[in-house]
């Protein structure tokens, strides 16, 4: 049996390439046509069927397509042309499903990857999009296609008006209130025993969540982004049940490279089935595009937090954000990501400045698999001394949060997904001390 060449070696001439299509438009059809009849040395099914390709005999060239993968089913090259067919006819699920399945062995095929993006774009799936064109820049393309690719991705931040994410997944936790492991306390220099409630319980529950956002067009470079999203942790009984809802609406600018919003926002939590907390504030938000594969955003919010049954914590909150990504290769990429945030308290005991940082990785592994990597560091210092315990209270935590997911394993739109969590958290005062060890094993997807 002659064996499948890797993707790799799929050549930017095979078929329709982005360099020659046209600068592309939201309404417009599948853009590009077949290229030349290959070299002689190409296998002669291949040779049929892009000259029927290229004489427009689509349901004909299909026909060799499906005798070749009926005798070699992974062939990267039939499975490529199959979905050039697929995004020619305009069936982009199709496309998207065959590309997908070369990547899955072969992730930094930059020549598949691009025809993947491609696909998404066609079936105005631009969060997919941009994020598969972002890691084939990364491939070096020649010129030519890295110009048009900068058209598909300023048609992309344009466009863009309807994105949404459901997850949902079985989550252990060692530590599902965040409480100590420590059995006694000391107040004014006595010990005292700590309650079950406040001490460390784990428990298995049902994590859920899920979010979306309308941005109709208001005007040229303007749209209104109109967003929501919750969030539901369920476990045995409710004592430990923890749910909150947030909303935002407000303009958003597109010039050149930025990307600008100014968002009203608004959060309610509830925690043990009560309500707990609820806030309201404005958010600023920019987004800078130094090129396409590297952006940097940055987030300024200043929100009033009310609570239910802890007026003494009540007061604003000023948050600083700021973030990168950075696609390394056709199929990895990098994120950093800091803040600092200030919350003034009606007590002084309650008021803090806290911040953190955060470095990721993410890779795409032969096979399907995908893993993200996170380490963060976090810090919070309170302003003055709790009553009892004799000193200002200094949080200093650590985390890593580790991603599986696979490609290959895709029910519709879903893919199972299993993250894992570890934090410990060091404190000046032993009771706000812990460790907690977090699963999620679930189903994921961004529509």
């Amino acid at each position: 049996m002659t064996r499948s060449r890797p993707a790799n070696a799929i050549r930017w001439t095979a078929v329709a390439v982005l360099a020659v299509a046209a600068s592309p438009s939201l309404a417009s059809p599948p853009v590009g046509a077949p290229a030349p009849p290959p070299e002689a040395s190409v296998l002669s099914w291949d040779a049929d069927a892009r000259r029927l390709m290229n004489q427009g005999r689509l349901d004909d060239a299909e026909a060799v397509l499906e005798q070749r993968l009926s005798a070699s089913p992974n062939d990267s090259q039939a499975r490529f042309l199959k979905g050039m067919i697929a995004l020619t006819k305009g069936n982009h699920r199709l496309a998207i499903r065959q590309f997908r399945s070369i990547l899955i062995d072969q992730p930094d095929a930059t020549r598949v990857r691009l025809e993947l993006a491609r696909s998404f774009f066609l079936a105005r799936d631009y969060g997919n999009a941009m994020r598969q064109f972002q890691f084939a820049l990364a491939g070096k393309p020649p010129p030519e296609v890295v110009a048009n690719i900068n058209r598909y991705v300023a048609s992309i931040r344009e466009a863009k008006s309807l994105s949404y994410n459901f997850g949902i997944a079985l989550a252990p936790d060692s530590n599902l209130n965040t409480g100590s492991s420590a059995r006694e306390v000391s107040l004014f220099g006595l010990p005292f025993d700590l309650s079950d409630d406040a001490r460390q319980r784990s428990g298995v529950g049902l994590a859920i969540e899920a979010g979306a956002e309308w941005a109709p067009r208001i005007g040229t470079g303007k749209r209104l982004r109109l967003g929501v999203s919750a969030q539901r942790r369920e476990y045995s009984g409710s004592d430990f049940d923890d749910m909150s809802l947030a909303a935002y609406a407000g303009p958003r600018f597109v010039s050149g490279k930025w990307d600008l919003s100014l968002l009203g926002t608004a959060y309610k939590r509830w925690y043990g089935s009560n309500p707990y907390s609820h806030a309201a504030g404005l958010r600023a938000e920019a987004t800078h595009y130094l090129t396409p594969r590297l952006g940097l955003s940055g987030a300024l919010s200043a929100q009033k937090i009310t609570y239910r049954r802890a007026r003494e914590r009540e007061g604003p909150l000023i948050a600083l954000n700021v973030g990168g990504f950075y696609a390394l290769t056709p199929s990895s990429g990098a994120t950093l990501k800091g803040g600092v945030s200030r919350q003034i308290a009606r007590i002084d005991a309650f008021s803090t400045w806290s911040g953190f940082v955060a470095a990721g990785y993410h890779k795409d592994l032969p096979m399907g698999f995908s893993v993200y990597v996170e380490p963060s560091y976090s810090l919070a210092r309170y302003d003055e001394a709790l009553i009892g315990f004799g000193g200002k209270r200094a949080d200093n935590s650590q985390s890593l949060l580790a991603t599986l997911l696979n490609r290959h394993l895709v029910l519709t739109r879903f893919t199972p997904r299993l993250p894992y969590t570890f934090t410990r958290q060091d404190n000046s005062i032993p009771l706000y001390e812990f460790k907690r060890n977090r699963v999620e094993i679930g189903l994921t997807t961004v529509f």
